[in-house]
């Protein structure tokens, strides 16, 4: 073989086992199981939900009256 092939050839398999092994290094970031902090515009955004919740909470008569309206158009 060729001294200058021979001398590209190691070269380039060197280059590909560093490659190789800087990107087994590498670990993926994983998210963690923890629950986004909510911020207050996130709560801001949900007070009519909140809202609904709390009204219920004290008088369900509307609420149950539009359970059954819902029940009604699904069928």
């Amino acid at each position: 073989m060729n001294k200058e092939l021979e001398r590209w050839l190691i070269l380039i398999l060197l280059l590909i086992l560093i490659g190789a092994g800087m990107s087994g290094c590498a670990k993926p970031q994983v998210a963690h199981d923890q629950p986004k902090q909510s911020t207050t515009i996130d709560t801001i955004g949900r007070l009519d939900a909140i809202a609904n919740v709390l009204g219920c909470m004290f008088d369900p008569t509307p609420c149950q009256k539009k359970s059954k309206e819902q029940k009604q158009h699904k069928d």
